[in-house]
Order: structure tokens, then C-alpha cells, then sequence
């Protein structure tokens, strides 16, 4: 795929497609979406990849809008990645130790590891292999929270694989909304093996920020012609609405490092399904459409038999470059 510069995406104007989630037959709670456009697909179709309250989930739609249930790739996991190489698809998620249906004491939940899956056509998958654990890397607990690994996510950068991922968890002082505390990386010669992890975090809970505060939240990172782009799902606290609440920050960088706050996509929203935390996001550009396609996890509350109860949807962002030029026809 061929990158756009940061300029494409720092212009562009971004807009919600609908008011409501977008439609996902099969499925009661999709987070973290990660996704491929029909030109990077095996088949012309859209692929999503979700998690849902028994694993993650695969998803195809003919037009990136309504999108039918496939199949479950792999129990228990989270936070999926797509990433193509040639003809091969890696598929990088994050599993926790805990055994399934098991009580949560602290010994059953204390660390989680990153794995990578392969595969030609998305649909057949190879034997998962450990890619980060936990508790190898010291950063990975945020005060004394579990020892957490979470959101991979991989880009090609000078020459070598560099590997995001959120290290910490941390939750919300008043709903208990779990998220993530610190963005870190790690550097491979190799997709799959001898991942070297940079000791200090990109990214940490800032008490002074206006957005950050709170959480760092789920990040995606872009890669453009000319740098590196990061929509950060950041958490912090509203002094109006009096608590906790997230927004879609754009970050740019030059080396991947260095990150620098460049405006808000998108707030929570005040009311209806996405009012409670945008959690995740993931983000690639329509050539063909001169389009962003912002793909997003969002939560709000529903009653049903007189209780309210946490529901986690798909939304879609689009962003338009906010000045086309205009074919002068004389």
C-alpha cells in the first residue's frame, strides 16, 4: 500500500458516517476492531477482526457498512492486528493466563502475553507463537495493577519491524472501565522472533494533560510517506460532565518516538450507544475514494428488565481532504 503524507491526515476534516453503530450480524459486543481494505484482501472483500466476550471474531462485508459473522479465529483472545507481508496475513492479539470460566483471583490474572498468528487466506490459521510476555518486560505494570501486555500492533520502520503495544492497566475511578497506561515498542530483524523491547515508555499518564490524565488508552499508530501518524483513545477527567470520559487525539511523530499532540477527532459523545468511552480505533486509507476509513469501539448504557448494562459497539470516522480541487471545465 502506498503511504500518504502526514498532511493527508492532519487536514483532513473528519466526520461521524452515522449516528448509529454500524451493522455486525452474529455478534452482541465487538471491541478493537483491526480491518483490510477489499484491495488488500485475498478476495476483494472487507475483513474485520473483533473480540467478543468468547474470543476473536472474523467479519467480511462487500461494502465496509454491513458486515457478516465468519468464524471464531482463536477462544479468549483480544485485541487484534492485521498485518499484510506479500501473500502472508499476520495476525497479532493478546491472550491472558487466565483459564477459562476460572475465578478471578490474582494469581489467574496476572500477566498476559502477545501472539501471532499466520495465514494465506484468512481463513485458515497456523499454530500461535509467543511474540512478548509480560512479565519478562518491567514496565508492564502500571502501580498495582495486573502485569499487563495489550493492543500489538507492527509497522515496517528503517529497515526493521517495530512492534507498539500498551504495557499497564489501569481503571477508571469511577465506572471501573479498564484501559491501557503506557504506550511502549519493541524492534525485530524478524516478524515473529527476537523481539528486543525499548525499556522506557512513548506515552504515560500525564496528570497536567487536558486529555491524558486519566489513561493513555488503546493507540493506533499510521505510517505516512514522511512520518508516523497515532490516533490515541486517551481517558481524563471532565471538571463539566464530572467523570471520566475519552477522546480521539491525532499525534503526529518524525521517528516514531517523539510524539506530538495535533487536534481531537472526536470527543465522547453526549448521548446514545457511545457516550460511555471510545476504547479502540484502527485507521487505513481509501485511495480510491480519497478517504480515511476510522473504524472504532465505543460503550454506552442500555437498560433491559429495568437494570442498565454496558454495550460495546463498531462505529465508523471518515475524513475528507476539507478542500478538493475543482476541475475547471472552461
Amino acid at each position: 500500500m502506498r503511504y500518504q503524507p502526514l498532511s493527508k491526515i492532519t487536514d483532513a476534516y473528519w466526520y461521524s458516517f452515522n449516528d448509529e453503530p454500524i451493522a455486525t450480524r452474529g455478534a452482541l459486543k465487538l471491541c478493537d476492531p483491526a480491518y483490510l481494505l477489499p484491495e488488500e484482501s485475498p478476495d476483494g472483500l472487507w475483513h474485520m477482526f473483533a473480540h467478543t466476550w468468547i474470543g476473536l471474531e472474523h467479519f467480511t462485508s462487500t461494502s465496509g457498512l454491513e458486515w457478516r459473522r465468519e468464524h471464531l479465529v482463536t477462544w479468549r483472545a483480544h485485541s487484534p492486528f492485521i498485518f499484510r507481508e506479500g501473500g502472508t496475513y499476520w495476525l497479532f492479539y493478546e491472550i491472558h493466563d487466565r483459564t477459562t470460566f476460572s475465578s478471578k483471583s490474582e494469581d489467574s490474572i496476572s500477566a498476559s502475553r502477545i501472539m501471532v498468528i499466520s495465514s494465506n487466506d484468512l481463513m485458515l490459521w497456523s499454530k500461535p507463537k509467543l511474540v512478548l510476555d509480560s512479565t519478562k518486560i518491567k514496565r508492564a505494570q502500571y502501580k498495582d495493577g495486573p502485569v499487563r501486555v495489550s493492543r500489538p500492533q507492527l509497522i515496517e520502520w528503517e529497515g526493521r519491524y517495530r512492534l507498539y503495544f500498551g504495557a499497564g492497566e489501569t481503571r477508571m475511578y469511577d465506572t471501573r472501565q479498564k484501559t491501557t497506561a503506557r504506550l511502549m515498542y519493541a524492534e525485530s530483524d524478524y516478524l515473529d522472533k527476537e523481539w528486543r523491547v525499548n525499556p522506557e515508555p512513548l506515552l504515560e499518564i500525564e496528570p497536567d494533560s487536558e486529555y491524558r490524565n486519566l489513561a493513555v488508552g488503546s493507540v493506533r499508530i499510521v505510517p505516512c510517506s514522511d512520518g508516523l501518524a497515532a490516533f490515541e483513545c486517551a481517558y481524563s477527567y471532565d471538571r463539566e460532565k464530572n467523570r471520566s470520559v475519552s477522546s480521539v487525539l491525532l499525534l503526529t511523530s518524525l521517528d516514531g518516538k517523539e510524539w506530538k499532540t495535533e487536534k481531537v477527532i472526536q470527543k465522547t459523545a453526549e448521548e446514545g450507544w457511545a457516550s460511555r468511552y471510545i476504547t479502540s480505533v484502527d485507521v487505513r486509507y481509501k485511495d480510491g475514494e480519497n478517504t480515511w476509513y476510522c473504524y472504532y469501539s465505543a460503550n454506552g448504557y442500555v437498560e433491559k428488565f429495568g437494570k442498565k448494562f454496558v454495550k460495546e459497539s463498531l462505529g465508523l470516522l471518515l475524513g475528507t481532504d476539507p478542500s478538493p480541487k475543482i476541475q475547471n471545465l472552461d
